[in-house]
């Protein structure tokens, strides 16, 4: 039986001499796509099932695989790679999701999509740490100190529930989260600006509360 969805591709490798194997998301969550003869210029999918292209496919499963049977419609946002600094911020969406995306949402999904497509012309950093808040908020942890006041000075986070207080696992400096918190209520994040120092803890906080909530 066969299944129309659209999926996005994450990576994809050579599978023997020809064939092509593509890492998607989709309906079906992170799945195997092979396509036969996929790396020869006669076939018909030839250049579709490229890294960041948005695909609406009709799929069949044989056995842990997919196969497509027929490819609806492409939006080919591979171009935007053409320029290498869109390329690595491309790359690391596709890793992320890769590494931590358990399931299909299709506001995940959107995240992700949106994420592929932003261009964060030299604020990576900024545009990470925006991006893994809505994916932890997405994924169904909102972390206490989200709605607690944060004391001045040093404060300590604790990973379970991301709560502030003495037992916490994670230091850093209040001024750090006290913009983090700024990030995750901002419409926009055009004009903002945040110190190296600040951004290194907010992402080094993040990444740890990923790495717990998605064991």
């Amino acid at each position: 039986m066969g299944l129309k969805t659209r999926i996005l591709v994450l990576k994809r490798i050579r599978a023997g001499d020809q064939d092509l194997l593509a890492k998607v998301y989709g309906q079906e969550g992170l799945i195997d796509l092979l396509v036969r003869d996929g790396f020869l210029t006669t076939n018909r999918f030839f250049g579709i099932f490229e890294p960041f292209n948005l695909v609406e496919v009709d799929l069949r499963q044989r056995g842990g695989i997919a196969v497509p049977e027929d490819v609806l419609k492409v939006e080919r946002f591979s171009y935007l790679c053409r320029d290498y600094r869109r390329y690595r911020w491309m790359c690391w969406v596709s890793l992320f999701a890769l590494k931590y995306i358990r399931f299909y949402d299709e506001r995940l999904f959107s995240l992700t999509l949106r994420a592929l497509l932003a261009d964060p012309r030299g604020r990576e950093g900024l545009f990470r740490i925006r991006f893994k808040l809505e994916f932890l908020s997405l994924s169904g942890f909102e972390p206490k100190f989200m709605k607690e006041a944060i004391p001045k000075g040093n404060v300590r986070i604790k990973l379970s529930d991301g709560s502030v207080g003495e037992e916490g696992d994670v230091e850093m400096k209040s001024t750090s989260l006290k913009e983090l918190l700024r990030i995750k209520n901002l419409k926009s994040l055009r004009g903002f600006r945040a110190k190296k120092e600040h951004l290194e803890e907010m992402e080094k906080l993040l990444d740890l509360l990923i790495e717990y909530h998605t064991k």
